[in-house]
């Protein structure tokens, strides 16, 4: 009998031990939906580049469809946007999945959905299946890591 108990011990231990997520409160997970809808309505949205280190480390990197983008890259992505003339404007709305905490990081998982539309119609849609890592700083929580796959334009 003892080693019976031992043993379910062991087991119970070990799946214990494997569990690394942490309990996440309210608040962070506000803050994690924060910084993703920020950043994509300042960023990707606005296009605004002066506000990358409101919301991502310096190292940051985006997987974008097969391709590794940094900061740098952002930039020069925003510089071929802004050089457009009539550019639609985007507007993205998120639908999540799950926010969970890791230690002191946190694992975001959505769907965003955007829209484009020049004077008042729909020129556009899109949709991706995102996924971001979180990680508390000295400047406040930003976004280390982001994954971007397109879905399609439904």
């Amino acid at each position: 009998m003892k080693y019976l108990l031992f043993f379910v011990c062991f087991l119970y231990g070990c799946h214990s031990s494997n569990d690394f997520s942490s309990k996440i409160t309210h608040e962070e997970k506000q803050i994690a939906k924060d910084l993703i809808q920020g950043s994509f309505d300042d960023l990707w949205a606005g296009v605004d580049s002066t506000k990358i280190s409101k919301y991502h480390t310096n190292d940051f990197i985006i997987l974008e469809n097969g391709e590794v983008w940094n900061n740098d890259r952002i930039k020069k992505f925003m510089r071929g946007q802004l050089a457009k003339p009539n550019r639609p404007k985007r507007t993205n709305a998120m639908k999540y999945i799950s926010i969970e905490k890791y230690g002191p990081s946190i694992q975001i998982a959505y769907h965003n959905f955007a829209e484009f539309t020049q004077a008042d119609s729909i020129v556009g849609k899109g949709r991706w299946l995102e996924s971001a890592l979180a990680v508390p700083t000295e400047k406040g929580w930003r976004l280390k890591m982001m994954h971007s796959t397109w879905v399609g334009n439904k």
